[in-house]
């Protein structure tokens, strides 16, 4: 699977190569052309905004699942935005920002 920090990065590459084009076409007088390639633009937003809360979510579950098995321990969720299932550690001094942390006894 691609990571969630690809898929963010390609999608606002998309989203700046049209609001570009969209701008480009508005400069050459082609108002269809222009008002696709902005219609396309919101779209890309749209999925970026769409793979940050699908990354929240899998946060928040990875969050439980860990809290779930050890309940006598607090759990802190990652400082990153970007981290996917499978990096649920314990204390991973590798990755300190991309898994989640325990805090406690």
């Amino acid at each position: 699977m691609i990571s969630a920090r690809l898929r963010y990065t390609a999608m606002s590459l998309f989203a700046l190569g049209f609001f570009t084009g969209g701008l480009l076409w508005t400069q050459a007088g082609v108002w269809p052309g222009a008002a696709v390639c902005l219609w396309l633009t919101s779209f890309c937003l749209l999925g970026c905004t769409r793979i940050r809360h699908t990354a929240y979510r899998v946060q928040a579950e990875q969050a439980r699942e860990l809290e779930a098995m050890t309940p006598d321990v607090w759990v802190e969720p990652w400082a990153d935005w970007c981290c996917e299932r499978g990096f649920v550690t314990r204390g991973d001094l590798h990755h300190p920002t991309c898994c989640t942390t325990v805090v406690g006894p």
